[in-house]
């Protein structure tokens, strides 16, 4: 049976609490018996019998600094493993892999209801009453710009490959496509994520739309947001890691 890390190093630390104490009971026995059967032995057995006692505590003494060497190499193993999962859950969550939430802001998007009923003059364009997906990718980009630390779009999470591109009249985040409303929703600080929005010229188009076009383009603060994990693939068509890239110059 195969024991776990945590299993054995329990098992070591009790195997040098015993040598330890028998260690200690040698040295107790061995004086004492000295004392007892002084009277019973001449001096040359009396000192073979000592060095006997001497050698098998000897031996305990090695056995127990062995006893201890591998404990210590099982906590420092232990150690190590947890410093590695903690770095992995680090990169787990910068990647985009882990759920989050914190405060930030909600901006909302739709189409103008007007678009379905509205009759149109020959100077309307009917593209201004319905949201597009470059409204989408400048705001994000804003964010991101912002200081945002993880951003979704209708619970699609925005990672560095992701993509934000129309099809027709249909929009697709993360390669799934998603209808209006658009809730974008950013974590980091409310103040500096507001202010980084409302500097690009996005923001700007999508305030007079509002009037304009009666689209809906609200920026809102938020003090919890749940950001969801990222749940596609991730495909690499150019990249290789350097490792790749020198085994396989070396078999050339």
């Amino acid at each position: 049976m195969k024991l776990n890390q945590r299993t054995q190093a329990i098992l070591v630390s009790t195997i040098v609490c015993f040598f330890v104490g028998f260690s200690l009971m040698v040295q107790w026995r061995t004086q004492a018996e000295i004392t007892k059967e002084a009277a019973a032995y001449s001096v040359d057995e009396l000192t073979s019998k000592l060095i006997q006692m001497e050698q098998s505590k000897d031996t305990l003494n090695t056995q127990m600094i062995e006893l201890r060497s591998q404990l210590n190499r099982y906590r420092d193993g232990e150690d190590s493993r947890q410093a590695l999962e903690q770095t992995l859950e680090r990169t787990r969550l910068e990647a985009g892999f882990l759920p989050l939430e914190g405060p930030g802001i909600v901006i909302t998007l739709d189409d103008s209801p007007l678009a379905q009923d509205f009759e149109f003059s020959s100077l309307d364009n009917i593209n201004d009453y319905y949201i597009h997906d470059w409204y989408l990718r400048e705001l994000v980009n804003a964010l991101w710009t912002g200081g945002a630390e993880a951003i979704s779009i209708n619970h699609q999470r925005l990672i560095s490959s992701s993509e934000i591109f129309c099809g027709g009249t249909t929009i697709f985040v993360n390669r799934d496509y998603i209808t209006p409303p658009f809730v974008i929703k950013a974590v980091g600080d409310p103040k500096n994520l507001t202010s980084s929005v409302n500097m690009v010229s996005i923001s700007l188009m999508l305030r007079d739309y509002r009037q304009r076009y009666g689209i809906t383009y609200d920026v809102l603060p938020s003090e919890k947001l749940e950001i969801p994990a990222y749940r596609g693939d991730v495909r690499f068509r150019y990249a290789r890691t350097v490792t790749d890239l020198q085994q396989e110059s070396v078999r050339r």
